[in-house]
């Protein structure tokens, strides 16, 4: 009963305050993160997590599905055919985006006497872009399907990344043996997905069959199964079980490649995309951002506030001038580049799942964790604000 009204709570609590920043055009990830945050020990300490404890190992249990369907999702929506058909001017905003907030977010963690892994982790946790965020913030102005596009390709070298990192953890070490295992897993992994997603869903059409019992709930448990088988066979190859789970939204999403015979077949089969996704991802999801929230118990008297405020300045100046600078090489200029460059700036789910990981794995300590959580959040609200002031100044 105590895990059961926990769950009623923060659940309820995560639904009206995600829902009511949604209204206000925030992202909802925001105020699941403050429940936990509020319930948790950082505040009025009603929800604790203590390892072995049964209603929090029940709160755990639950968060970690939530996890599995955030990647799912997140491989659903990255889409696998634009994958292959980037357009080169998304790429060379995204990798100049990448690679300079990356490097800002190892320089500064490290600078401060963190270690080689954990300053990596806060790197991989800066260098994506949320894509969701920026899909919201962007809708219906000019240059929207680049930046789009670009935050996708973001997702999936943040994938990669977080691929090297994980593998790194379970091996002890960061070489290069482990970077090419990795990467070699990864690169056979996405093949041998993109091979049979090909064969199944797009030749075979196996999701379709299955959607005729969407009544009964079949393609939403099929999507669940295949997100966690493929998310043990990732495990046992030495990759991040996550990895497996992103994989998997990959293969369903291949679903939207299907040639259809009237465009109403399109839209009703896109439809049917986007509520398995919503409904995947409307109350698993909520609940692992609330346990983030749950975990953020710094001491604060060890926080080094002076490294959140020059973290905070990485996270804006790497994508305003790494993506800024590749807007500029691919031949835009003036307001399209500052659009650019202050769109790609917001963090969030993919970024709290990198922390996650590594606070997880023993390796990013409770008070940088709490540190890159206030800066994710923190550019998660301000980027659409800023947006918003940039591109009606240029107009």
């Amino acid at each position: 009963m105590e895990f059961l009204l926990a769950l009623l709570v923060l659940l309820l609590c995560a639904k009206i305050f995600g829902e009511l920043l949604h209204h206000l055009g925030f992202s909802p990830l925001i105020g699941e993160v403050a429940v936990g945050v509020i319930f948790g020990p950082a505040l009025l300490g009603w929800v604790a997590i203590s390892p072995g404890e049964p209603t929090s190992e029940a709160i755990r249990g639950v968060a970690m599905l939530g996890l599995v369907v955030l990647m799912l999702v997140s491989g659903m929506n990255s889409r696998f055919d634009l994958f292959m058909k980037v357009k080169f001017k998304a790429l060379v905003i995204a990798v100049g985006g990448m690679a300079v907030s990356f490097a800002l977010g190892f320089v500064v963690p490290y600078a401060w006497g963190y270690g080689l892994i954990p300053s990596l982790f806060v790197a991989a946790a800066l260098s994506n872009t949320a894509t969701e965020v920026v899909a919201r913030a962007t809708e219906g102005r000019p240059l929207s399907q680049l930046m789009v596009s670009a935050a996708l390709i973001d997702d999936i070298l943040a994938v990669y990344i977080l691929g090297i990192l994980s593998t790194s953890v379970l091996r002890g070490a960061l070489d290069l043996s482990v970077i090419l295992w990795a990467t070699l897993g990864i690169i056979a992994f996405f093949l041998i997905v993109g091979y049979l997603s090909h064969e199944l869903i797009i030749k075979r059409g196996i999701m379709r069959k299955l959607w005729k019992f969407e009544r009964r709930g079949v393609p939403l448990a099929f999507a669940i199964c295949l997100a966690l088988a493929l998310a043990v066979i990732a495990q046992n190859i030495g990759l991040h079980a996550i990895i497996g789970a992103y994989m998997a939204g990959l293969f369903i999403g291949r679903l939207r490649e299907r040639p259809m015979v009237t465009l109403q077949s399109r839209i009703r089969l896109n439809k049917m995309l986007d509520d398995t996704a919503t409904s995947l991802q409307s109350i698993l999801t909520p609940m692992f951002f609330v346990f983030v929230g749950l975990r953020f118990a710094p001491e604060w008297g060890q926080v080094k506030f002076a490294m959140l405020g020059v973290l905070l300045l990485a996270a804006f100046v790497g994508k305003m001038v790494g993506c800024g600078a590749g807007a500029i090489a691919v031949g835009y200029r003036g307001r399209d580049v500052s659009m650019v460059g202050v769109a790609m700036c917001a963090r969030g789910s993919l970024e709290l799942a990198v922390l996650y990981f590594g606070l997880e794995a023993g390796v990013v300590p409770l008070d940088l964790f709490a540190v890159i959580t206030v800066v994710t959040l923190t550019t998660t609200l301000l980027t659409p604000v800023l947006f918003k002031q940039v591109s009606e100044a240029a107009g």
